[in-house]
């Protein structure tokens, strides 16, 4: 693995399974709360993808009006593309995070 996807995807944008697991090894009872938190972190980053994905799709849409296809739009775009994609990372780590969030509580 990679340190840019160790350190900024999976840290920002998946589900954080070493931190689930240190809370779980010195709080046992409170891991279904870690895993809790990991699921209001991931919500959050998937609505702000989508809010930045919005705005930059409008930002996008207005340059293409504007001034064609000049480097503005395709920046914009690209942007566009990005936040899309991080925010899917994010749905991925939710998804993960819900199987755990289940795993856990079937345990119990």
């Amino acid at each position: 693995m990679s340190a840019f996807n160790e350190h900024f995807l999976d840290k920002y944008f998946g589900y954080r399974v070493r931190y689930v697991e240190a809370v779980r090894e010195r709080a046992p009872h409170r891991a279904p709360w870690a895993i809790a938190a990991e699921l209001a972190r991931l919500s959050f980053v998937i609505g702000a993808s989508a809010l930045c994905m919005l705005i930059l799709g409008a930002l996008t849409v207005g340059a293409l009006e504007r001034v064609g296809l000049q480097p503005w739009p395709v920046i914009f775009g690209l942007l566009t593309l990005m936040s899309a994609s991080l925010g899917l990372l994010a749905v991925r780590g939710l998804v993960a995070a819900t199987g755990a969030w289940r795993a856990e509580r079937l345990v119990k």
